[in-house]
């Protein structure tokens, strides 16, 4: 495991902290500290946690994060800096005060005359939102302190050690954009106090959906990411279908059936949030009985990589997943009332298994009743009570911000670090509901061998509970009827005018006239990928000469090569002595890829710029387990006992980030449209991605040389 620290002293900061605030009130606004130090590493508790309080609705209410508005130039200001807030603790009932990196919710909370002094502000970043055909100016404003030379050296002998903590850039997740230059360009890199002019110029037929933004310098991705620097990106849509002959000759966005004026009034965008925080306190007296446990002696902070790169670390220290920054938080909803609920895994390494639970005979509970309520379920001898609790149906209608072919009906909806999905949801009585993080089967979540050789999943098998708790939902009661998905899609574009031919689709769960791509499933370009190399990558955690080793191998039978690895064979680019391996691709062409992981576990894929489709999913056996088409039926979700649910009527469907379980065979394919250059593929566990596990990625073959230069900054040193 890696251990980075920044050498620093921040005694008078958190004395001051701790003097003026007892745990249990809002944190103070505390000066900066110049350089943080390592958090303590105090050992766990023996005892499992006491029964405790609930946050008071003020504090936990969940929110849209707040929209980010453009300057009087049309530009937005996306500012860098130390923030600090606090966070409610369910293990002791009390509220811990972070100090973390963060994007700042407003441009406005930043003071010249106080520059270097953290701000009091929402532990999540703004949402962004932009339209088809625009050209999105933002500027990147990095606040945080001076690097110190102990982290971040002139020269890096090892780029896949984590460094550079205070310098960044920004990534657009998913965003079908140019690579280079000024825009989604993950090889630049700023330093602290310096500014940047992005420009991301859209297409007008940039599929509408859910994206997110985040932090993307190699090297300090998982520190960033993990202390909140992300933020919802969301690209509003507003094409109709067009049909002739009964025929779909161009599709229009899901946006324009829940437009209401100029607003999405039944829109809720949640953001899920691993802030892996650790307890400061500078005098050595003071301990912690966990290293999340603060209460009112230290502040929580994240400076370095101890338990980042370890995979049992969140649950073996029981953290808890934010929604917007709240912890436990209730979210308020009408009965009967369709919400489209845009979620966004913004985490760094663990699964989510989403459910969501009905509490019968409820709908009197007040905010403590509900929570004491949800919390019993979550431990392992109330399974059973757990099981039967009645699920409420999600339908998802988009993933990875691009619209399915169809409604799916799920009880469960599972999500990896990167995973998007749109889905309706509608709360047919006033009881409470429960959100859950649920236990899958071992090989369904991301996990990590510990030293015994057991895999441990994020809740693990032998873990305590059989659930954890993210948020609850307040019911308020409406006069709005009941109505199925299909009723309320038909309804939907019959009030804007869309086609008699469109409603019928669309009452029978049918999204053909909403989907972005074509798809590339068709006999035309199956002879296409049959007369072209496949495309192969595998996932490579090894244990070299004792050390993990974490990489790609571009070849069945090839090397394993961690990103910026000399490489001197075929598709090499460089000078000589400096020569590396990058995956050249054509503009223009579609290529067939095979995914697989090798050694220890399972990771999830992403690549920039172009999204692919799913062929099929091959388990050990040979079985093809995107096949099942989920039931379309409302009333009859699929069962998330199945095996493989999350792969379950994946087939056809397009993506930008799959988990690639160990053992089993991905193929999938991708369309080089447009926008040549150089970007990257990586692992989504973003310690992963740190320590080695991306490859640069070039389209190429039109104004774009194949044998350009590598990106300059590419090692960011």
């Amino acid at each position: 495991m890696l251990q980075i620290t920044i050498i620093g002293v921040i005694a008078a900061v958190i004395a001051a902290l701790v003097l003026s605030w007892n745990g249990a009130k809002s944190p103070s606004n505390p000066p900066h500290p110049s350089n943080p130090s390592h958090p303590s590493n105090p050992s766990h508790p023996s005892n499992p946690p006491k029964p405790h309080p609930v946050p008071t609705t003020s504090d936990s209410l969940i929110s849209n994060p707040p929209l980010l508005q453009k300057n009087a130039k049309g530009k937005y200001e996306l500012i860098v800096a130390y923030k600090t807030n606090k966070i409610y603790n369910p293990r002791n009932g009390t509220w811990d005060q972070l100090f973390l990196r963060g994007y700042l919710t407003k441009a406005s909370l930043f003071d010249k005359k106080k520059a270097g002094e953290p701000v009091e502000d929402q532990l999540v970043g703004p949402q962004i939102r932009v339209k088809q055909g625009e050209t999105v100016a933002l500027n990147l404003n990095n606040q945080l302190p001076p690097e110190s030379a102990a982290t971040c050296p002139d020269k890096v002998d090892n780029v896949n050690r984590p460094h550079c903590f205070n310098t960044t850039n920004l990534h657009t997740h998913g965003f079908w954009v140019s690579p280079q230059g000024n825009s989604d360009n993950v090889f630049l890199k700023f330093k602290p106090h310096e500014k940047f002019d992005y420009q991301f110029k859209m297409e007008p037929n940039h599929p509408a959906g859910t994206y997110w933004y985040h932090a993307h310098l190699h090297g300090s991705t998982a520190i960033q990411v993990s202390s909140a620097m992300a933020g919802p990106l969301i690209v509003e849509g507003s094409r109709k279908p067009k049909v002739k002959n009964g025929k779909i000759t161009e599709t229009g966005d899901m946006d324009i059936l829940w437009k209401e004026k100029n607003s999405y009034p039944n829109e809720n965008i949640l953001l899920f949030q691993q802030i892996q925080y650790r307890c400061s306190n500078p005098d050595p007296e003071v301990t912690f009985p966990a290293p999340n446990n603060c209460e009112g002696l230290g502040v929580g902070m994240l400076e370095d990589y101890t338990g980042l790169s370890n995979g049992g670390s969140w649950t073996g220290q029981n953290y808890y997943t934010s929604i917007n920054g709240k912890v436990l938080g209730e979210m308020k909803v009408e009965q009967n009332v369709f919400n489209r609920w845009r979620m966004i895994h913004g985490g760094i390494r663990d699964t989510i298994g989403l459910m969501i639970k009905e509490i019968p005979n409820s709908s009197k509970f007040t905010a403590e009743d509900t929570i004491k309520t949800c919390l019993e379920y979550q431990e392992a001898n109330k399974k059973p009570e757990f099981d039967k609790l009645n699920s409420l149906a999600v339908h998802t209608i988009a993933q990875d911000g691009l619209t399915m072919s169809y409604v799916q009906n799920r009880k469960l909806s599972v999500f990896h670090p990167g995973y998007r999905q749109d889905a309706m949801v509608a709360f047919p009585t006033t009881n409470r509901y429960c959100i859950y993080d649920t236990k899958l089967n071992v090989d369904d979540e991301i996990n990590a061998p510990l030293p015994t050789g057991q895999i441990t999943p994020q809740i693990a098998p032998t873990h305590r509970l059989n659930a954890q708790l993210l948020g609850w939902v307040n019911v308020k009661a409406s006069k709005s009827k009941a109505q199925t998905p299909a009723q309320f899609l038909q309804v939907q574009a019959q009030k804007i005018g869309l086609s008699k031919d469109i409603q019928t689709q669309l009452s029978q769960l049918n999204l053909a006239a909403f989907t972005d791509h074509a798809s590339l499933m068709t006999p035309e370009i199956d002879q296409v990928v049959a007369s072209r190399p496949k495309q192969y990558s595998a996932f490579v955690l090894a244990n070299v000469n004792g050390a993990f080793k974490f990489g790609f191998r571009h070849q069945k039978d090839g090397e394993t090569l961690s990103f910026g690895d000399k490489f001197d064979g075929d598709g090499s680019v460089g000078k000589d002595g400096e020569r590396e391996f990058v995956r050249q691709l054509q503009i223009g062409q579609t290529d067939e890829w095979e995914l697989t992981s090798a050694g220890f576990g399972g990771h999830p894929f992403h690549i920039h710029v172009n999204p692919f489709q799913i062929v099929k999913i091959l388990d050990p056996r040979g079985n093809d387990v995107s096949e099942a088409v989920l039931q379309q039926d409302p009333e009859n979700p699929v069962d998330p006992t199945l095996d493989d649910v999350q792969y379950r009527g994946m087939k056809g469907q397009f993506k930008d980030t799959l988990f690639v379980k160990q053992n089993y065979t991905y193929i999938v394919r991708s369309h080089y449209k447009k926008f040549e250059g150089d970007f990257v593929q990586h692992c989504h566990i973003l310690d992963h991605e740190d320590q080695g596990m991306m490859e640069t990625v070039r389209v190429c073959g039109g104004k774009f040389p194949c044998d350009s230069p590598l990106p300059t900054g590419a090692h960011h040193h």
